[in-house]
């Protein structure tokens, strides 16, 4: 019987390899009509929604139509709940 490879060579053969600094281009200045936020931190959270292709594309249309994006128009929906429940400002 052949002697099994023992795991630390294993951890060798897996190991990331590290490359050789390479010269990075200078960093782009940013773009002069970015906005900047200063020391505003978007306190937000992310949901999911989950729709049909169908609906999201009714509402990529809403949202073209009125000039926003679906992005805003469903954080006016969930605003709009929020108030019918007494929940909002």
């Amino acid at each position: 019987m052949t002697e099994r490879p023992k795991l630390t060579s294993l951890s060798d053969r897996l190991a990331r390899k590290v490359a050789p600094p390479a010269a990075e281009p200078p960093a782009a200045p940013p773009a002069p009509d970015a906005p900047r936020k200063a020391g505003k931190v978007d306190e937000r959270v992310q949901i999911i929604v989950r729709m049909t292709a169908a609906e999201r594309k009714a509402l990529r249309r809403i949202a073209l139509d009125q000039d926003t994006t679906a992005q805003a128009l469903a954080e006016e929906a969930i605003r709009d709940v929020l108030r019918r429940h007494g929940h909002g400002a």
